[in-house]
């Protein structure tokens, strides 16, 4: 093997433990909502969105609304909650609802959403869960 091949081959060994060891020590965060709902984050608070697992203790997830969520609640049918979509915008907030039994029985529109204030208040009304809670709240600006 000639040198240069050789310090080639060293580097991106040395890359590839690097960039492994840098996905293992990521900080992360997992708190249940409901039965195999969470809300998750890997690397940065900025990243915490609601995700489903195949199973509750599972490391697999599938994710349903995006960073940067900083506000959930829930009963046995629906999940709500509030969405910074865009960091550098605070003033920007989105709203979720996330139909439990439709997402259950593989139904497309189990996720109503995004949704402005208004549409998501009168949404609540229209699916009788105007009463339901942020219980689940966290800094709204994750810096």
């Amino acid at each position: 093997m000639t040198k240069p091949l050789r310090i080639t081959k060293i580097i991106l060994t040395l890359i590839g433990i690097l960039t492994l060891n840098s996905c293992w020590n990521n900080p992360s965060e997992s708190e249940l909502i409901i039965g195999n709902y969470f809300v998750e984050w890997n690397d940065l608070v900025a990243n915490r969105a609601i995700v489903e697992k195949t199973e509750k203790d599972s490391p697999y997830s599938s994710g349903i609304i995006s960073n940067y969520v900083f506000a959930v609640g829930n009963n046995s049918d629906f999940i709500i909650a509030k969405q910074h979509p865009y960091l550098n915008d605070l003033t920007v907030t989105k709203y979720f609802i996330i139909d439990i039994k439709k997402r259950e029985s593989k139904k497309n529109s189990s996720v109503i959403g995004p949704l402005e204030k208004e549409e998501f208040d009168k949404k609540r009304i229209e699916l009788n869960i105007s009463e339901l809670k942020f219980d689940q709240n966290y800094p709204e600006n994750p810096n």
